[in-house]
């Protein structure tokens, strides 16, 4: 069964010949329309858009700030243990246990390895409820630091992928 079709006529080529008007017709074209003035939401503006840029500049700088501190920061690792018969005595200033505080060990390490390490005693004896405390908190600082130090290098891969140009 074959499907009727239409005969239809095949179009004229205008593009190299006039398009035909009919007599006493002129050849009309649609009125451009006005373009309505777009909405100022202050959000796109020269003054907001200098705004974010310097918001911006400022928070990367003081980003950069940051991490650079935090790298200095890292080069050592110090861990301070005290211990106060009075701890409503103790102040804390610079950095620093004070007033009744009483330093019992110490450990710094630095970023290539070495230790160093003051140990506890009591008449000659190493204090091991002092030591095994002031240890567990090493181990911690050691855990915190590597944490610190993978937000650090992920941190500054990210600024480096903003400034990266793409291409």
């Amino acid at each position: 069964m074959t499907r009727p079709t239409a005969d239809i006529p095949e179009m004229p080529d205008f593009s190299k010949e006039e398009a035909p008007v009919a007599s006493g017709l002129e050849p009309v074209s649609a009125p451009q329309a006005e373009s309505a003035p777009m909405a100022n939401y202050g959000l796109f503006n020269a003054e907001s858009q200098g705004k974010l840029a310097d918001a911006t500049q400022k928070f990367v700088q003081r980003l950069g700030d940051y991490l650079s501190q935090a790298l200095d920061d890292a080069t050592s690792l110090e861990v301070r243990t005290y211990v106060s018969g009075n701890i409503g005595a103790v102040t804390y200033d610079k950095g620093q246990f004070g007033g009744d505080a009483r330093l019992r060990a110490m450990t710094r390490v630095n970023i290539d390895g070495d230790t160093l390490v003051c140990v506890p005693e009591t008449d000659g004896e190493v204090d091991t409820a002092v030591w095994s405390i002031h240890m567990d908190m090493v181990k911690q600082a050691q855990e915190s630091r590597a944490e610190l130090m993978k937000t650090i290098v992920s941190a500054a891969g990210s600024l480096a992928s903003i400034f990266t140009p793409k291409g």
